[in-house]
């Protein structure tokens, strides 16, 4: 329609256009996702070319797969009764619907597609920069607070998905290439210190990816075999590894043998009853409150009951320090205490594994949340605790809603059930879904559902190994991964970035395919 106005190439540049702004758009705001995806969605009308539309929408599985999805939703309204969710659960996923068939249906131009991923590059490194300038200006509780730009587990997704982008570019005679090092490095570096787990993962898996590309590349049938056995060896032996890390050890504390009094004869406070443990250790038990105050104050120029910047008192922090290192609190734990301990304690430290390394405390983290979730203890408020509740609700449901789940909208109703009908320690502000896309498609909307959306992304996977697509590798993998773990899908910012990537990969396996064609017919 435009062309008869603004000549034959405008709706070509607008779709470029709308492309560059949702590649902007998803680590900045929702505003500008928004805008690309209307923009996007619109001139795909208005240029109206159908019939070329479905010329190159016919036969492509990722196509067929979008419209799969688009039904069961529709059918799932057939048997909902929260309308309401359910409408609101639509407009939320049209990205998913818009975004693969516009780019199937009306390709990005090839040359356009290093300009996009420049601008989601320099996207991700401005709201990184800026993330990091706020954590280094303010003090930091949780490491939650340290995204300002959409969830922290799908911003740290975002963030790898830049080290996708940028080692690609850096073996694409893209220069300066040195640009391309200097991003890897910086973005790497936030996955580390910004301290998601996810994102971690998520950089496991890129490392996979790279290796599955090079095993792509090897010729030598006898090496290649070599090659598979040898990452299959090395992620079942780390895998099993990380296992028996996480796995629960005995409480390192008999409450029935707890001695009554310090060595200095002050009585011990001794609260059995609490459930709380850093690194095995108990922290409310044997605790001499005045000996401690003492022994503290004439070690430390900060009081004993100053209020620290994480707005709680010093002795607080102190307790639970000398917990992590197997301490009584006392007197005579106090003379264990290095000089270096004592300024970890000044400086808000609760466990002595913060010394150790961002990447090992965090892993030490988990391992404390699954040892306090294994003895009974309040899962609120621990994300990996709150996941084990929220799939153990998730599995009661799909027992009973096995073949065609609940429908659209009664997803959240049926999982408040779940809760009650379990008595769950969950408070009910974390009453969420199911954290994991797989479940949360089946319990919507059945068993079928199911198979065919687990089906495609393992398809895909394979799909872009067969073509040998680094970013197709990498991004089939690094989604899987966060399905296991969220509801990538059901935000805005989730849906959209899968939205976004499935598109751009399904067109640039396209051109690799034709490419291949046109080869040999040359032969």
């Amino acid at each position: 329609m435009l062309n008869r106005f603004f000549g034959p190439k405008i709706h070509d540049n607008i779709n470029v256009f709308a492309v560059f702004v949702l590649a902007i758009g998803i680590p900045v705001s929702k505003v500008v996702m928004s805008l690309g995806t209307l923009i996007l969605a619109v001139n795909f009308l208005l240029n109206a070319d159908f019939k070329s539309y479905w010329e190159k929408s016919k036969k492509n599985l990722v196509f067929w797969f979008v419209i799969l999805v688009l039904v069961f939703h529709l059918l799932g309204l057939l048997y909902t009764t929260d309308y309401a969710y359910a409408f609101r659960d639509l407009k939320t996923k049209l990205p998913l619907f818009a975004i693969p068939i516009v780019m199937i249906g009306y390709p990005l131009k090839k040359w356009a597609l290093k300009y996009v991923f420049y601008g989601f590059l320099a996207a991700v490194l401005i709201t990184s920069v800026l993330n990091y300038i706020f954590m280094l200006k303010s003090e930091i509780n949780d490491y939650r607070e340290i995204s300002h730009f959409g969830s922290h587990i799908r911003y740290a997704l975002l963030v790898v998905t830049g080290v996708l982008l940028s080692i690609y570019l850096l073996f694409q005679q893209n220069k300066p290439r040195w640009v391309f090092v200097l991003l890897i490095i910086w973005f790497l570096y936030y996955t580390l210190i910004s301290q998601v787990f996810s994102g971690y993962i998520a950089a496991l898996l890129l490392l996979i990816a790279c290796f599955l590309y090079f095993v792509k590349t090897i010729q030598n049938t006898s090496l290649k075999i070599v090659s598979i056995l040898a990452l299959v060896t090395v992620a079942t032996f780390g895998a099993v590894q990380m296992i028996n890390y996480l796995v629960p050890e005995k409480p390192l504390l008999n409450f029935g043998n707890l001695p009554t009094h310090s060595k200095n004869g002050e009585k011990y406070y001794n609260d059995t009853n609490s459930l709380w443990f850093e690194n095995g250790h108990h922290i409310l038990s044997q605790i001499a409150g005045d000996e401690l105050k003492k022994a503290w104050n004439e070690r430390s120029d900060v009081d004993y009951t100053t209020e620290l910047a994480s707005g709680y008192e010093l002795n607080q922090i102190l307790i639970r320090y000398m917990a992590s290192k197997g301490l009584t609190k006392d007197k005579e734990g106090m003379l264990l205490m290095s000089a270096e301990d004592i300024e970890n304690v000044e400086n808000g430290m609760v466990n002595i594994r913060e010394t150790y390394g961002v990447f090992q405390y965090r892993i030490s983290g988990l391992k404390n949340e699954v040892f306090h979730y294994a003895i009974g203890g309040d899962p609120d408020g621990n994300s990996l605790l709150q996941r084990f509740e929220h799939w153990k609700a998730g599995k009661e449901i799909i027992k009973n809603n096995c073949l065609t789940g609940v429908g659209t909208g009664d997803l959240q109703i049926e999982f408040d059930q779940a809760y009650r009908e379990s008595n769950t320690q969950l408070d009910e502000m974390y009453w969420n879904r199911a954290h994991n896309q797989f479940m949360t498609f089946w319990i919507s909307f059945g068993i079928v559902a199911f198979v065919i959306f687990s089906g495609f992304w393992l398809w895909f996977l394979w799909k872009n190994i067969k073509l040998n697509n680094f970013i197709g590798i990498g991004f089939s993998l690094m989604a899987i991964g966060s399905f296991m773990s969220e509801d990538t899908i059901e935000t805005q910012q989730g849906v959209t970035y899968i939205a976004f990537f499935l598109g751009l990969i399904t067109l640039m396996n396209s051109w690799r395919k034709k490419a291949e064609l046109e080869i040999k017919n040359e032969e």
